[in-house]
């Protein structure tokens, strides 16, 4: 008999996080987000009470393994499918179909297309500036 995955549930009376910790990819979304609930220094790490009913569930839907869920809930995936990434030779990678990013302010921006650098020298990182294509000077 093969192994059952493990499966774990915390509950504030109100709603119930399933944790699935085989499905993780430890993405860190949950404890930079809501670090009140989500703190892997505690025992449990999941504090139910860190945070209301409606800002761990709203936290919980951004989970990209779904290793985290809400019991009894199913969320609707948005539809990506007019979404484009183009890799440009030497270049950015461009995103189209819009989509938001997340400055250093941990604010949330969202780009109908949006450039990002892959040559690391920026001067507007992580947005392309162009500096890719300039030649060095000597």
């Amino acid at each position: 008999m093969a192994d059952q995955p493990v499966i774990k549930e915390y509950t504030n009376g109100e709603v119930t996080v399933i944790w699935k910790p085989d499905t993780c990819i430890h993405s860190g979304i949950c404890l930079k987000g809501l670090s009140r609930v989500f703190d892997l220094k505690q025992r449990p790490w999941i504090n139910m009470e860190g945070a209301t009913s409606e800002e761990i569930v709203t936290l919980v839907r951004e989970c990209p393994s779904k290793a985290l869920s809400i019991k009894g809930v199913r969320f609707k995936e948005p539809d990506h499918s007019d979404r484009e990434i183009i890799l440009i030779p030497h270049g950015p990678m461009i995103v189209k179909g819009g989509g938001t990013v997340q400055n250093r302010k941990q604010q949330d921006v969202f780009h109908e297309t949006v450039s990002f650098c892959r040559c690391g020298r920026s001067k507007k990182h992580p947005y392309c500036d162009g500096t890719h294509a300039k030649k060095k000077e000597e």
